[in-house]
């Protein structure tokens, strides 16, 4: 969603310059963590990268990175400087979809018709949506860096997320990493009949202290 907060096992974006030899991008799983010749470290664990150019990195930060790390990018150019951030256990993110050029709207998809909510495709009373997201951090089962994640079981996060709709908590069906998906989080909730309506109503995932909030249509 472009914020700055970080979670182990969270997908991440690294803007700069000379990044890659050549552009480069993968869908083999699991996921190499040398791609176009290049190779990204976070206190010297290896990151597992989807696509290389020069000028953006696509990643997933290792889940054994937590706290104040040191990120650094090895290409045939040479050696970044050492690039210092903070990882929080937890910072979810909620994914944007462009629908077209300059719009943009939250990965909050309807289970009734499977399509991404929108003022035209709102969220209704008495039925269930799934927000898509990413940061959510550790999980039991545990899951590597770069593979995708189990289905039988999920894994689930460890810190259990609270899920508000205009002020009101939402009952949660499942919160688990989407399975055969890389670092990609899904939390199912139930819109109760009492949920406040309206075109703009915030809709917030809490967790361990941190929180994203996007805002959606309610109808009856």
């Amino acid at each position: 969603d472009g914020s700055e907060a970080l979670a182990p096992g969270g997908l991440i974006v690294l803007n700069g310059w000379n990044l890659g030899a050549v552009n480069s991008a993968t869908a083999e799983m699991p996921l190499s963590s040398a791609l176009s010749e290049s190779c990204l470290t976070v206190n010297g664990l290896a990151v597992p990268m989807l696509m290389v150019s020069s000028t953006q990195i696509n990643a997933q930060l290792p889940f054994q990175a937590e706290g104040n790390v040191t990120m650094v990018l090895r290409t045939p150019g040479g050696v970044s400087d050492n690039y210092n951030i903070t990882i929080l256990p937890n910072a979810p993110s909620i994914f944007l979809k462009e629908l077209q050029p300059d719009y943009s709207v939250p990965l909050v998809v309807r289970a009734s018709n499977g399509q991404v909510v929108t003022p035209a495709n709102p969220v209704r009373w008495g039925e269930e949506v799934v927000i898509y997201l990413t940061g959510m951090g550790m999980t039991y089962p545990e899951v590597p860096a770069g593979q995708p994640a189990p289905s039988d079981p999920a894994a689930v996060p460890l810190t259990e997320p609270v899920v508000t709709l205009a002020g009101r908590q939402m009952p949660i069906v499942h919160s688990i990493l989407t399975p055969g998906q890389i670092g990609v989080n899904e939390i199912r909730i139930y819109i109760p009949k009492n949920t406040p309506k309206g075109m703009n109503q915030p809709l917030t995932v809490e967790q361990g202290g941190y929180s994203t909030t996007v805002p959606v249509r309610v109808v009856q």
